[in-house]
């Protein structure tokens, strides 16, 4: 039986170590308790319970210590604008897609057509993958927007391993972090205690997204001047200009180390993305070494100032 209490008080350790010195060892006897008994369904169930547990207290959104709740709201800002992303990501490639196909003059080569096609459904499957989960929660449905985040990425994963199964590596992986990524911590993190983000502005994010991020491929798609400055996208840019905007007006609200740091998170998983799926296809010449410099210091300026803020925070409570 000391074996089975050693292993049980391991397995209590996902849980922090404020909530263990709490009912720790209520908890292990409780799993003692059914051990003696032998009913393994309940004993298997409440192994279920305690993981979730653990997620949900490392990951607290209130009556938690305040770093613990100051690393739920990051993960939960993170994936939120992950998903963001995402939408954006699809959303512009999706606007230059249509552009191409409805402003080519002339019979389309080959299957030039057909693929441009193929690439549309793509990227709309895409866009759908980043939205619905991000509309779910927006609009107040956790539950709904964990169901659909699962599946997504139930099925993301099996094309994932249906396609990529001969040629797995890193930059296969390092490219579709930014898409899963964002899933797997709304799974983890918007759980039956956490916060649930404010209506009113992200609707009006979403919306500039669905809006801005078609507009900009539009604009920038063309060949000539227009694109000699997008570097590797327009929307690093963006990102960039984001970033600086909101070191910018930071000081206009209270400090917020969950959103600086998950801003800066972001943005690195952003350029990183567009590097690799640019590497070989772009040269990387004077206005991509920019881009890539000007990100990289909004990256170190956004981390350096959310973790000032975190330290400030943690010593005032």
């Amino acid at each position: 039986m000391i074996g089975t209490e050693a292993r049980y008080r391991t397995l209590v350790r996902v849980l922090p170590a404020w909530y263990r010195a709490e009912r720790g060892d209520e908890l292990v006897g409780t799993l003692l308790d059914l051990h003696g008994e032998r009913d393994r369904a309940a004993l298997w169930s409440e192994v279920w319970a305690l993981l979730a547990l653990g997620m949900r207290t490392r990951l607290a959104g209130r009556a938690a210590p305040a770093r613990t709740v100051a690393l739920g709201d990051l993960v939960r800002q993170v994936a939120l604008l992950g998903l963001v992303w995402g939408v954006l990501r699809s959303a512009s490639k999706t606007g230059e897609t249509l552009w191409v196909l409805f402003s080519f003059s002339g019979p389309f080569p080959g299957d030039f057509r057909a693929t441009l096609t193929s690439d549309l459904t793509t990227e709309l499957i895409r866009l759908a993958a980043s939205l619905i989960p991000l509309v779910l929660l927006v609009d107040g449905w956790r539950r709904m927007a964990r169901i659909a985040a699962g599946t997504i990425l139930a099925a993301g994963a099996f094309w994932f391993l249906a396609r990529h199964s001969s040629d797995l590596g890193p930059e296969s992986v390092l490219y579709f972090a930014p898409q899963w990524l964002p899933l797997v911590l709304s799974l983890a993190a918007f759980h039956v205690d956490a916060p649930l983000p404010p209506s009113r502005p992200w609707w009006w994010v979403v919306g500039g997204s669905l809006v801005f991020a078609p507009a900009l491929a539009l604009r920038f798609g063309l060949p000539g001047d227009p694109d000699r400055i997008t570097g590797l996208s327009p929307l690093v840019w963006l990102c960039a200009l984001a970033g600086a905007g909101y070191l910018v007006f930071r000081h206009r609200i209270e400090p917020r180390p969950g959103w600086t740091l998950a801003l800066a998170l972001c943005i690195a998983l952003a350029v990183t993305q567009n590097v690799v799926l640019k590497n070989g296809i772009i040269p990387f010449g004077a206005t991509v070494l920019a881009q890539v410099c000007c990100a990289g210091a909004i990256v170190v300026a956004l981390t350096v100032v959310g973790i000032r803020d975190y330290r400030r925070i943690g010593a005032e409570r």
